[in-house]
């Protein structure tokens, strides 16, 4: 088969639009357009995702932050009742110890 046309992507020739021009779409271009189209919303959805991850995890941190900083407010009190009872404990005693 010596066919004189150079062998090309396959094409789909459409309607003739205008005297010169003509609408053909290639088969090869189309699937690689497809391709790029899915895999931008493949990509899409994996950061949206990815995100919405991201925002329950810092939810659950700011929740145990939260949490902690009470806890260690709870213990500073404790630790500062303690102290004020030492101290007054120590004044009484030099107090004695002064008379």
């Amino acid at each position: 088969m010596s066919n004189d046309k150079p062998q090309t992507a396959r094409s789909y020739r459409g309607t003739v639009v205008d005297d010169n021009a003509i609408i053909s779409i290639n088969i090869k271009w189309l699937i690689q357009m497809c391709l790029l189209i899915a895999g931008l919303v493949y990509s899409y959805y994996q950061i949206v995702h990815r995100i919405g991850e991201l925002e329950r995890r810092v939810s659950g941190a700011d929740t145990t932050i939260t949490e902690l900083v009470e806890k260690h407010i709870e213990e500073e009190k404790i630790r500062y009742t303690e102290m004020e009872e030492e101290l007054k404990w120590h004044q009484k005693l030099l107090k004695k110890k002064k008379r």
